[in-house]
């Protein structure tokens, strides 16, 4: 029987990176050469063997997925991946990511790579994303990606 409530076996969406339903997601692995927040748009480095958070000029080659761990008693800072971690970076799939301004289901997704939000105005398109609900700035929205 398929599953056609989501939110009856997920949790709600808690935090940017948060896969948003079960359906097939493709997550490939890279190596970390500067902190990635969950949710941050990313881009290979220079030599390719490495990610970075998204920069003016780059190319998103997907969005950094949380991870479900959090250090509580001692309140770190702990949503990110760290410099010389793996990532897993989802390039197809629905995740949440934070809003930048008011967005609707539907629109092309672009992101600011100054504050790592989405929205319709960014400086950089993804390439086949769409946001699949509507938000306002800093909530967090669901949007589909679909990248090689």
């Amino acid at each position: 029987m398929p599953i056609t409530s989501y939110p009856q076996y997920m949790e709600p969406a808690g935090k940017a990176g948060q896969l948003a339903n079960f359906q097939n997601y493709v997550a490939d692995s890279y190596a970390v050469q500067e902190a990635v927040p969950y949710g941050a748009a990313v881009q290979l480095n220079t030599t390719g063997t490495a990610i970075t958070p998204i920069k003016t000029g780059g190319t998103v080659i997907g969005i950094a997925l949380a991870q479900h761990i959090h250090d509580y008693v001692e309140k770190k800072d702990d949503q990110k991946y760290e410099v010389a971690s793996s990532a897993a970076i989802v390039k197809r799939g629905r995740i949440f990511v934070v809003a930048g301004g008011d967005v609707i289901n539907g629109q092309a997704v672009k992101v600011d790579p100054a504050t790592q939000k989405f929205s319709t105005s960014g400086t950089i398109t993804i390439a086949g994303a769409v946001f699949k609900s509507n938000a306002t700035a800093n909530q967090l929205v669901e949007i589909e990606i679909n990248l090689p």
